[in-house]
């Protein structure tokens, strides 16, 4: 790991703002789908089941839900007696923060508003080396600031959305996606139009999210590639001479 440049799989833009809008497109169609789907339960069950699902969004912004998924869900390892503990409490003292080793990845990175996790990727470099350093005081500094903490209880309401899309990119053959996604578009602003203008706005309202939310994937996913052609290739040494 050289440079600043570390792979952060939970990390947030500037502030609190850009994460919060950057999402909620995917919570908004997430939802409508649990209120579809809740739909078949009749209306009593199914307002339970809808209400239900946002108080359990709800719910991940505690520090004991946020934990419960982090060993469930993510499965991450507690590092409570790590060199990483003792940064992060002496960084935020008054602040009662866990660690974490995350499966998988690399890097130190803040997930929602009670987790600072480093990547067992880099548990490797041993003890705490001046990048692993700079990146665990940005980490708390997220946590501090509030950066991270919509992060669970978004992607919670998102999800059925988010396996909706996953569903479809593992049916359909690699070539075909550029396709189904410019076809998704297209279709979705026509329905949106038609919508608004037989005035049922909340389904404008789903089709308009559903065009934003393809489209912020297809951004990140240029930015992605974008990044990852920049990083310098590495290069052999030449043989000494002799």
């Amino acid at each position: 790991m050289g440079g600043t440049r570390h792979v952060r799989e939970w990390t947030a833009p500037a502030n609190i703002a850009a994460a919060v809008a950057l999402r909620l497109p995917g919570a908004v169609i997430g939802t409508g789908m649990m209120a579809v789907l809740a739909g078949f339960f009749g209306p009593a069950w199914g307002t339970a089941i809808v209400y239900g699902w946002i108080a359990a969004g709800v719910l991940t912004l505690t520090g004991a839900v946020e934990g419960l998924l982090a060993v469930t869900v993510f499965r991450y390892r507690r590092a409570a007696d790590s060199w990483l503990a003792e940064e992060v409490r002496r960084l935020a003292p008054r602040r009662r923060y866990r660690v974490y080793v995350a499966p998988g990845t690399s890097g130190v990175f803040a997930l929602g508003g009670h987790t600072v996790g480093i990547g067992e990727l880099s548990v490797g470099a041993g003890g705490p080396t001046p990048a692993l350093q700079r990146v665990t005081a940005a980490a708390v500094d997220d946590l501090r600031g509030g950066r991270t903490r919509p992060e669970l209880a978004m992607g919670w309401l998102a999800f059925p959305w988010f396996f909706a899309k996953l569903t479809a990119a593992a049916i359909l053959p690699r070539r075909l996606h550029p396709v189904a996604r410019g076809a998704a578009v297209c279709w979705c602003i026509a329905a949106t139009v038609i919508s608004a203008g037989h005035g049922q706005f909340g389904a404008a309202i789903l089709g308009a999210c559903v065009v934003t939310d393809l489209l912020l994937s297809a951004h990140t996913r240029r930015r992605r590639r974008h990044d990852a052609n920049a990083r310098p290739v590495p290069q052999l040494s030449p043989a000494s001479a002799g």
